[in-house]
């Protein structure tokens, strides 16, 4: 609850004379009323675990089969505790899961399943490589716990990289080919072919 402190103690202005003794009393008043109040609302705080405190979110964190991971920060933890039960709801969606990674801080996800030539319980995470450098123990822990038991779950990470040269498509072919004459009917020395096929392909290019 924001109370704005001094426009509901503002004086009259022939008595807001800065330093006076009613200005000290006003300012004893507010400090007063700004520790009632912050007591009166300490209990309503340590519902949310967004707010509350850490011993606390620790407790709820139990009640709700929330493990801390071993360097994830405060704010993610209090996170997942505060939506474990939206989280638990959602996971067998895969719209479930998607909520779920970007109440996480990942906004730009995506899930395929039954990939061609690729075994069918398999299900594929594409992330961000910045996402998933920095929480690739909690990637891995969400997966044990709300990945549905008969699916296998893989990670592909893509990277974002600018270019200064427009994006286009090019293909390119050589062979090289070495050989000795053969005069005497002897197998020859030194004979060898090499053929090598190379190709680059851009999907999709983004204009701005």
């Amino acid at each position: 609850m924001a109370i704005n402190w001094d426009d509901l103690t503002k004086l009259p202005y022939w008595l807001a004379r800065p330093a006076s003794e009613l200005d000290k009393l006003r300012k004893g008043a507010v400090r007063f009323w700004q520790r009632l109040v912050d007591v009166l609302a300490w209990p309503a705080k340590q519902l949310d675990p967004m707010t509350a405190q850490l011993e606390l979110v620790h407790l709820i964190a139990w009640e709700r089969d929330i493990e801390q991971i071993p360097s994830e920060t405060e704010f993610m933890y209090r996170t997942r505790v505060k939506y474990a039960l939206p989280f638990a709801k959602g996971a067998g969606s895969k719209s479930g899961w998607l909520d779920m990674f970007k109440k996480l801080g990942m906004s730009w996800v995506n899930i395929d399943e039954r990939i061609s030539l690729v075994d069918w319980d398999v299900v594929d995470l594409q992330l961000l490589d910045t996402d998933f450098g920095d929480r690739q123990n909690l990637i891995s822990y969400i997966c044990r716990q709300y990945g549905r038991t008969t699916r296998r779950y893989q990670f592909t990470t893509i990277s974002k990289m600018p270019l200064v040269a427009p994006l286009t498509t090019f293909e390119h072919q050589h062979s090289f080919n070495v050989a000795t004459v053969n005069t005497n009917l002897l197998p020859a020395k030194h004979f060898m072919t090499m053929d090598c096929d190379s190709s680059y392909h851009v999907a999709r290019i983004k204009q701005h």
